[in-house]
């Protein structure tokens, strides 16, 4: 039995147990219909029921191949982005963006470009697209930057926003783009705080992840 299926049954029980018109070994609880006490388990038991129904509306959008399978971007190499465990594309913060900026520079504007066309492409142009923006773990510090975005959190958003807006503009139907971020939360290169000489692991963890889903 898989979690959710699990999640759906305890929840169908906890929703029988609620209310007062589910019985047990045929005795019926004796309550009066008018009680505050029936009212609230009556509602409780409306709001497990839906929590149900959706559950098992979203195990069945997921059986089917809706959003959340992640496929491959189809084609070959990109300048400028590197290939994720997703199949996906990374495009490294260091090559398209200022040290603290949320602006692409004109390298990272052509890389997207080219991004753009393909995955209007093949098999690629009927695909959700995702845009992950990644920080590393060390806390925002420069004055400017953090009065512009307060934490990682903030900078990789911004970032985000800033490739998803850019793959608009080179063509990419925006009703296709859903923006994300993660700030420093999903690195791709396990790296200790305790640690002040990683730079490549760090570097690796600065980036905006482009990936495709059904």
């Amino acid at each position: 039995m898989t979690v959710r299926s699990a999640t759906i049954l305890s929840l169908a029980l906890v929703a029988c147990l609620a209310t007062t018109g589910c019985n047990i070994r045929g005795k019926t609880p004796a309550k009066d219909p008018a009680s505050p006490e029936l009212t609230e388990l009556q509602n409780e038991n409306a709001r497990l029921a839906q929590r149900v129904k959706d559950l098992e509306e979203e195990n069945g959008k997921n059986k089917s191949g809706s959003i959340g399978d992640d496929v491959a971007i189809e084609g070959g190499d990109i300048e400028g982005f590197e290939r994720t465990a997703k199949g996906g594309v990374a495009l490294p913060d260091d090559f398209a963006f200022a040290k603290g900026s949320a602006d692409l520079n004109d390298e990272g504007k052509k890389a997207i470009a080219k991004l753009a066309q393909r995955l209007n492409e093949g098999g690629n142009a009927d695909k959700h697209i995702f845009v992950e923006g990644h920080t590393d773990h060390s806390p925002v510090s420069r004055p400017v930057t953090k009065e512009k975005f307060g934490d990682n959190w903030g900078l990789s958003a911004a970032r985000s926003a800033a490739v998803t807006r850019a793959l608009e503009q080179a063509g990419v139907n925006p009703t296709r783009l859903h923006g994300a971020f993660r700030g420093e939360h999903a690195p791709r290169v396990a790296v200790s705080k305790d640690k002040k000489d990683d730079t490549a692991g760090e570097a690796a963890n600065r980036r905006v992840e482009i990936y495709l889903s059904k």
